[in-house]
């Protein structure tokens, strides 16, 4: 190739990747790095993307914009911004580009990509306030699971155990309960292979996050099966199939005067709407709500209460402050109560703080704009990525102070210590039209865990070990599996 033609090529990749990154409304255009010709700005980014992405706001601002692969994404790290735009229906959208296939009812529907979501989330709302959802019914059903979780941790008492494992079935369990209307036995191998994919979905959604940015290379590394994309892809397939097992033995077994549990509920709702062609309760729809159930419902939980036993051990002043409130308020006997957090103000401080401090979801899962918009004064037009860095907001010292960094409870408190004290920027479970419809059962649970098992014992580090407090990025930040002692209080 002579000089000429040399330059000229780079010339014609030099205006491509103008192009690419150039604001294609009329408003005025969002800042943002340029990055390189076709990659855009990934070989610039880290194993820790919202660490880069919140660092990257300190010289581009709050709102900007970053070329990742083939995808303009639109980021925002403050929270008023956050606010302002998850309000609105024109940034409720998700792609469907990405780890998780969707089924073909489902991306027509637009039941979980567009504004038929809407319908969606009401129902499951509606459904699962009817089934108890955060009231005694569902206490009865965590305090089962907690129970069995206690026996298995008293075999280990005294011994250097990672007991993250032992988390992960019982808070699945619960979402079987919501979902199914029964619970397994720890030894039961239908429960064993359901917890062993759901924390490998987790593990391999964090090693693929090219496929996001790079659509056509996810299928082209499939074909030739390269990288876990393939073994994701059947990972999630599995875990699909295993609900639509349960939509089966729930459509030969429904009774509409006995309605047991969610499934339940949704296949009664796509009868009653069966002649309506615009419908978006569908049997696959509904296979696909039930794996994200799973996914969002039992991983979030079990690695915020996996976070706290490991801060627990590390912060030993906190978990004897935790547990001289839990023995004036609960006792040594008595299990733990929902209401009991009432009168718990420290307790709940010290959860509420872990979830900012570790955040434990620190990038939102993508938005997709359904429209043309503006947004803080910028452009943004119909079919733009936003992503939201909800490890931005949380580290932010303008809201937090100087020691954003660090691991204080009290920051949740009153000056007298006496009430829990939550600003409105502290959003563990995200904010506006699309919030975790979870939330309410996410907290019970949370509480009851951590409280339950504290309750008991005294979290202890190994001798001569350390605790790492670092964590690593899957669908959620989930910290590194490692051996911690538990001793019965005295």
């Amino acid at each position: 190739m002579d000089l000429t033609t040399l330059i000229s090529v780079a010339l014609l990749i030099l205006l491509v990747s103008v192009w690419l990154t150039s604001g294609k409304g009329t408003g005025k255009r969002l800042p943002g790095p340029i990055g390189l010709p076709i990659v855009g700005y990934i070989p610039f980014m880290t194993k820790k993307p919202y660490v880069k992405l919140t660092e990257l706001s300190k010289k581009y601002g709050h709102l900007y914009s970053v070329r990742l692969g083939s995808m303009e994404l639109v980021v925002i790290t403050d929270y008023e911004i956050m606010k302002d735009a998850f309000s609105r229906d024109a940034f409720m959208g998700r792609p469907i580009s990405g780890p998780i296939d969707f089924s073909e009812d489902t991306i027509r529907t637009e039941a979980f990509t567009g504004l038929p979501w809407k319908e969606q989330r009401r129902f499951s709302l509606h459904m699962l306030r009817d089934l108890g959802f955060g009231k005694t019914r569902m206490e009865e059903h965590i305090k089962e699971e907690i129970l069995e979780l206690l026996e298995r941790m008293l075999q280990h008492v005294g011994k250097p155990t990672k007991y993250s494992y032992f988390l992960a079935p019982s808070m699945s369990n619960n979402i079987a309960s919501v979902l199914f209307g029964k619970r397994l036995k720890y030894n039961d191998p239908e429960r064993q292979k359901l917890d062993s994919l759901l924390q490998e979905i987790g593990r391999l959604a964090g090693t693929i996050p090219w496929q996001v940015f790079f659509p056509w290379l996810g299928k082209l590394l499939s074909y030739v099966n390269l990288g876990n994309n393939n073994r994701l892809h059947d990972v999630l397939a599995e875990v699909k199939n295993y609900c639509r097992n349960e939509i089966k033995k729930h459509e030969a077994t429904l009774d509409p005067n006995n309605i047991q549990d969610f499934m339940d509920g949704y296949l009664l709702e796509i009868q009653k709407k069966s002649n309506d062609p615009n419908s978006t309760f569908k049997r696959e729809v509904l296979a696909d709500l039930s794996r994200g159930f799973f996914g969002a419902g039992s991983e979030t939980v079990r690695v915020t209460v996996d976070w706290m036993l490991l801060t627990a051990a590390t912060y030993t002043q906190v978990q004897k402050r935790i547990q001289a409130e839990i023995d004036e308020i609960v006792g040594r006997d008595r299990f733990p109560t929902w209401q009991d957090r009432l009168r718990m103000p420290y307790t709940e401080a010290a959860i509420a703080e872990l979830m900012r401090w570790r955040t434990i979801v620190p990038l939102n899962l993508l938005r997709y704009t359904l429209q043309d918009s503006e947004l803080n004064g910028y452009f943004i037009p119909k079919h733009t990525h936003v992503v939201s860095v909800f490890w931005a907001i949380d580290h932010d010292e303008k809201l937090w102070g100087n020691d954003a960094y660090e691991y204080k409870p009290e920051r949740f408190l009153s000056p007298d210590g006496q009430k829990v004290i939550k600003p409105e920027y502290a959003t563990p479970f995200s904010v506006g039209k699309r919030s975790c419809p979870g939330k309410s059962l996410a907290e019970i649970e949370v509480f009851l865990y951590i409280v339950a098992i504290l309750q008991k014992f005294e979290i202890c580090i190994p001798p001569g070990k350390e605790i790492d407090l670092e964590g690593e990025l899957g669908i959620s930040l989930m910290p590194k599996r490692q051996d911690l002692c538990l001793n019965l209080r005295r």
